[in-house]
């Protein structure tokens, strides 16, 4: 494969996108710390849902926003280390979209968090025929990061098979490809589970104005210490990557592509899983007038 000093595959450089991905990451992390500064005047358990996805989500947008942009200095040299130092900058670029893809999700989670929160309270102040106003909210914030979750994980699937067909010049067996893009739809097809179910139990409590609704906090710890850590694991890497054998880019060492792939693909997938599982729900009703 020839290589240009932007690392061109299939039409596309990781090196001159690199810049608009970096700012996309640090607008976000910056807004999810705006959106933390609000949250902290809050008192209801539900707020502790969303900082904790927020906190985490902030760490994993900020470190991907250096990594993006160290991607913009990197300057490939016109000899035979050519190839080396262009796999280094496809492998940082991987491991910073798959780092991406979890933040934006759990940014997306956070945001459905507070909005049915808030058709959770409000719900309960208004005439019951308004009630369904609240309730649409309610599920619009599930089905918000059912979407991004969605879409996370199939543009980390065709991420992952760019980064492979890029590190093997014959691209990837037929078998690994339908592998990829199999695993993907039948995550896509969970998360819509979970959150066709999340909905449609708070939907029907919000229906029941005789009982208090009580939003339940699921599997919030997978989501927020899975971000934690692939924030943690995937910039070490991507910073790392430099000090490897040049050996492991020319000719890929089968071990660390595999560790990659998972960065990029597999753990991202699983965090949105965790994310739309805990996508706002109700919990055991309680009699009206209980404090929740």
């Amino acid at each position: 494969m020839s290589l240009d000093q932007f690392c061109t595959s299939d039409d596309w450089s990781p090196l001159t996108s690199a810049a608009s991905h970096s700012q996309l990451a640090g607008v976000l992390g910056g807004f999810l710390i705006t959106a933390i500064a609000l949250l902290f005047d809050r008192n209801s358990r539900e707020s502790v849902h969303t900082l904790a996805l927020f906190a985490s989500a902030v760490l994993i947008l900020m470190l991907d926003s250096f990594l993006f942009s160290l991607l913009t200095g990197m300057q490939v040299p016109g000899d035979s280390d050519a190839r080396a130092v262009c796999a280094i900058g496809w492998t940082q670029s991987a491991l910073s979209t798959g780092m991406l893809a979890a933040g934006s999700t759990a940014l997306f989670g956070g945001l459905g968090w507070m909005l049915a929160a808030h058709a959770v309270g409000r719900a309960g102040d208004v005439d019951p025929d308004d009630v369904r106003a609240f309730s649409f909210l309610a599920d619009l914030g599930g089905w918000l990061t059912f979407a991004a979750a969605m879409t996370a994980t199939l543009i980390l699937s065709e991420t992952t098979i760019d980064y492979l067909r890029f590190m093997y010049d014959d691209g990837p067996d037929l078998w690994l490809i339908i592998l990829i893009m199999g695993s993907a739809c039948i995550a896509v097809v969970i998360d819509f589970i979970l959150v066709q179910q999340r909905t449609r139990d708070l939907r029907h409590s919000l229906a029941n104005t005789e009982e208090m609704t009580r939003l339940a906090l699921r599997s919030i710890k997978v989501a927020t210490v899975g971000l934690a850590v692939l924030a943690v694991v995937s910039s070490w890497l991507a910073l790392s990557l430099a000090r490897f054998p040049r050996e492991w880019m020319t000719d890929p060492n089968t071990g660390m592509v595999v560790v990659v792939a998972v960065l990029t693909f597999v753990v991202p997938t699983f965090v949105g899983i965790g994310i739309c599982y805990s996508v706002a729900s109700t919990g055991r009703p309680e009699p009206a007038g209980r404090p929740a």
